[in-house]
């Protein structure tokens, strides 16, 4: 018998059927039992009597809490559950039997500590089984899914561009090195140089979602080893500021076809309201958003760089303002940014280049970038960066590249703020950090 969806039940009232699910809940009444069954569809309750198969009732006696069963049985209309109607079972086979009890209480109130936190991650695959966590994973594709419509609705080509690099990709010392066969590689910091090559190859609009490799020692809230990236970079614009109303755009489009279809739902589980912005984003330079940071009396350790305080800080300050979560911090200094941002040609000391602070955490980092050969070398060479490394990254500017820009959406980070997480380990589908890869390490280690 062909397997029905707990959500085409209801078209099945009368027949008989096979569903296939989880057990989520057992109340064992003695001469009843009742199981809750769910899929990926829904729940639904299922019964049987000792009167009618004493059998039947002593094999279902015999199930634990998050087993797999299969079950044939009646759909019978039942006024007083949920639903309308419910399951009586005719016939159970015990798909895969769960040890009991388990290593953790899937839909236990949430802990905001530590150790609660790793617990759960230890065992992924059983916590992403709450009604949070499934419904953060398909969000999440959700999410991806809209981002992607965008960007090929207005003429974006995707590419998948390569994770294990000759040379660091951004020029830096926080890259996991590997053994390539008998000589050095290293893991993809970005898919940044590749996105370069890909506008240099006169494909204008291009896309990339995968992968991005971090080896920095950062236990925060925010950072993972292993990310992954959502990358925009388009040719012929004219500013840095084509780049900010793209993504405006990107981001308003999708957190408005969020808000359709998951909304409700989130603000059930989560307390979130999800809408799409209502105003324009805010734009400040980081002169200016000091200012106001100083003015509130938030300290700052960096002219030309922001702490997660200062970030939160200026989230709030900047909504109450001007009603905006979303806000654009410009004209940082050059040597704070990345060697290929541009610089802009009335004061070299700024970048042409923004990062995109949402509810007081920055998610994105963007330029216009630099597409003159000499400009970029030179860059380079005052970051005390070995130009050799990068011969192969400058001649993709050698034979002609457009003016061009882009930027990078940490998702993990956009969807911690989305959904009310504390941390970026929690919107990971299994997080790697510098204390755990994969599972866990081994303790003896």
């Amino acid at each position: 018998m062909e397997r029905v969806l707990i959500s085409d039940l209801k078209e099945k009232i009368g027949n008989q059927v096979r569903i296939q699910g989880r057990v989520s809940t057992i109340r064992n009444q003695g001469k009843i039992v009742f199981l809750m069954i769910k899929d990926r569809t829904g729940i639904v309750q299922c019964v049987a009597w000792e009167g009618n198969n004493k059998e039947l009732v002593k094999t279902l006696k015999s199930v634990t809490p998050e087993s797999i069963v299969s079950i044939i049985g009646l759909v019978k209309e039942a006024k007083q559950v949920t639903l309308g109607y419910e399951v009586e079972i005719e016939e159970v086979i015990i798909d895969s039997l769960s040890e009991t009890p388990l290593p953790i209480v899937i839909e236990e109130e949430y802990k905001n500590n530590l150790t609660a936190l790793e617990q759960r991650l230890d065992y992924r695959w059983i916590d992403l089984r709450s009604n949070k966590n499934s419904l953060m994973v398909e969000v999440s594709s959700f999410f991806f899914e809209k981002l992607r419509e965008f960007c090929i609705q207005n003429n974006f080509i995707q590419i998948h561009t390569p994770k294990i690099l000759g040379v660091a990709s951004e020029g830096g010392a926080n890259v996991f090195e590997v053994k390539y066969f008998d000589r050095k590689a290293y893991l993809a910091q970005s898919p940044q140089f590749h996105k370069q090559m890909a506008i240099a190859s006169d494909i204008e609009r291009v896309f990339s979602i995968g992968p991005a490799f971090r080896a920095e020692k950062s236990y925060t809230t925010r950072h993972l080893t292993e990310y992954t990236s959502f990358d925009i970079e388009m040719a012929y614009i004219d500013s840095f500021r084509d780049v900010c109303d793209f993504e405006e755009e990107m981001l308003t489009f999708t957190l408005e076809k969020i808000e359709e279809k998951f909304g409700d739902q989130i603000k059930e589980l989560f307390g979130i309201e999800v809408k799409k912005p209502q105003n324009k984003f805010e734009y400040l330079t980081v002169k200016e958003a000091k200012e106001k940071l100083a003015k509130a009396n938030i300290p700052s350790k960096d002219d030309g760089d922001f702490s997660p305080e200062e970030e939160r800080a200026l989230s709030k300050i900047v909504e109450e303002e001007s009603g905006s979560e979303f806000l654009f911090v410009t004209e940082f200094p050059h040597d704070k940014r990345a060697f290929y941002h541009m610089k802009d040609p009335h004061n070299q000391e700024y970048a042409l280049g923004f990062d995109l602070l949402w509810k007081g955490v920055e998610i994105t980092t963007g330029a216009q970038r630099e597409h003159r050969t000499e400009h970029l070398i030179k860059n380079a060479e005052e970051r005390g960066i070995k130009t050799e490394t990068l011969q192969e990254y400058f001649d993709y500017f050698r034979y002609g590249c457009p003016p061009h820009g882009g930027f990078a959406i940490g998702t993990e980070r956009f969807l911690m703020k989305l959904l009310g997480y504390s941390t970026v380990l929690e919107t990971s589908f299994l997080p790697n950090t510098p204390n755990r890869l994969g599972r866990r390490f081994d303790v003896k280690d």
